[in-house]
């Protein structure tokens, strides 16, 4: 091999690797644009899970009030029922005493 078959050789292998980086740093640039974007999506998602924090958090402190309501409204059902059941009694010994309501005066 000549000396000028050998230059044209490396100048061919030279020209095949500039080829090779152009793609390489394209593929760079495409990897820099994607990672952007991913950063952006990240950062995004980050906003999202606070919210869903803030509102997990309110959800149990509506699931806490609502529970007390209920307790609270328990009571107020044993309350009545209790009442009820006091009524009740005094209807049955008012219609079980015969002489209540018979006139006297016949």
């Amino acid at each position: 091999m000549t000396d000028g078959q050998k230059l044209d050789l490396i100048l061919s292998k030279m020209t095949d690797m500039q080829n090779d980086i152009g793609v390489l740093k394209a593929d760079v640039t495409d990897l820099k644009t994607d990672v952007a974007g991913l950063k952006t999506d990240v950062a995004v998602l980050k906003t999202d899970v606070a919210v869903l924090k803030t509102d997990v958090a309110g959800l149990k402190t509506d699931m806490k009030n609502v529970k007390e309501e209920i307790a609270g409204l328990k009571r107020m059902d044993d309350m009545i029922f209790d009442e009820v059941e006091r009524v009740h009694e005094i209807l049955n010994a008012h219609t079980a005493d015969t002489l209540l309501h018979h006139p006297t005066y016949m």
